[in-house]
């Protein structure tokens, strides 16, 4: 039981670095790499993701993500101190309209596979993850987005929501710096993201 909240928080956590995936200025086909640090049950974690996007047609586009993170310091459970380590698989599909100038509503549903190790032991869970939001790109430079989340791991959920904010260093090259929190998780995340 403990275990699978920590699987459910992570992932509810770990969704930031995933920029919704060309209409009006915003992308909907890309690759990104980033960096996650945060903090589960008290604990820090840190640790890398790899994203990803491709647009289908002018309103679907398809989804993935790897992430791999590790809690910083020992994690006791009440018989020993380990080193927690989570690794998330997770793709799916997604939609997006416009709202207005430059604004569009996105929102995406996922497969997600969820594997936590720890003393030796390991344990899996898989469920879904949906994603509802707002992205917008005011400027040729500048992109915020918004969102709100849901994980079921498991049987097992949670509700997170998260803020964004990317900087377009060239027309096809952005920094992005996010923002997730649920429950008992927070996390930020820092990403390169290259649109193709």
């Amino acid at each position: 039981m403990f275990k699978k909240k920590i699987l459910i928080s992570v992932l509810a956590g770990s969704t930031a670095c995933l920029s919704f995936a060309k209409d009006n200025g915003l992308t909907y086909t890309y690759v990104g790499v980033g960096h996650l640090i945060g903090e589960v049950f008290d604990v820090d974690f840190a640790g890398f993701g790899i994203s990803g996007s491709a647009a289908i047609n002018a309103s679907i586009f398809v989804i993935g993500q790897y992430s791999s993170l590790t809690s910083d310091d020992e994690f006791d459970l009440g018989f020993g101190a380990d080193d927690i380590e989570v690794t998330q698989i997770n793709f799916g599909l997604g939609f997006h309209t416009p709202i207005a100038t430059n604004v569009d509503l996105v929102a995406s549903l996922s497969y997600v596979d969820v594997k936590i190790e720890s003393f030796g032991i390991t344990e899996d869970g898989n469920g879904y993850l949906v994603n509802a939001g707002v992205r917008g790109k005011p400027t040729d430079v500048l992109e915020f987005g918004a969102s709100i989340n849901y994980a079921d791991i498991e049987d097992e959920g949670e509700t997170s929501y998260g803020i964004s904010a990317r900087y377009f260093a060239a027309p096809q090259t952005s920094l992005g710096l996010g923002y997730e929190s649920a429950d008992d998780v927070d996390t930020i995340s820092f990403d390169l993201r290259v649109d193709i």
